[in-house]
């Protein structure tokens, strides 16, 4: 249990973040459908967590010929922007909360290849400005697919759900 912290606020501050990010990957899916152009992309998007997202998404927008190089560039710029936002919701959301005396709050992060813990000091405004970063990466990205794709873009993840009638397995067992 988190001491000298009040619960609530830190539950609430953290539930913006996890709200947000759903949202990221949402509009992630959405926009890799998009760029890939086919309704079946959907098909296999369900899979990736967010990072592997991005990188495909990043990878398509740079050798996509039907984007203007402008538009290529916003759009690249804000995949970048979601990039960032999710290395920082990771660490904030994955990492281990303890708090110090005097209120302050702390994530401990153990490295993969290290015995050493990096600690953070963190404070209830930074977590709630990490969920606004989380969303506005999100908008970010919306508005530029618009710009390098059209206002339809949204659309082609949802069309082959639309044609099922329900939303589609990605566990491969199935």
């Amino acid at each position: 249990m988190l001491h000298c912290v009040d619960v609530d606020k830190l539950q609430h501050a953290l539930g913006g973040v996890v709200l947000e990010s759903a949202y990221l990957e949402r509009t992630l899916r959405a926009a890799f459908s998009a760029l890939v152009g086919s309704k079946y992309a959907a098909v296999v998007d369900g899979r990736w967590a967010a990072a592997a997202l991005i990188d495909d998404c990043e990878q398509i927008t740079r050798h996509h010929t039907g984007i203007a190089e402008s538009a290529r560039e916003r759009l690249l710029a804000a995949l970048q922007a979601c990039r960032e936002a999710n290395r920082r919701r990771n660490r904030v959301i994955h990492n281990a909360w303890a708090t110090r005396p005097g209120g302050v709050m702390v994530t401990l992060r153990a490295g993969r290849q290290s015995h050493d813990v990096s600690v953070t000091a963190r404070t209830l405004t930074e977590v709630r400005q990490l969920a606004d970063q989380v969303g506005d990466a999100a908008d970010l990205l919306k508005a530029a697919l618009t710009g390098a794709l059209g206002p339809g873009w949204a659309l082609v993840e949802d069309e082959l759900r639309q044609e099922l009638g329900h939303d589609i397995r990605t566990d491969l067992g199935s």
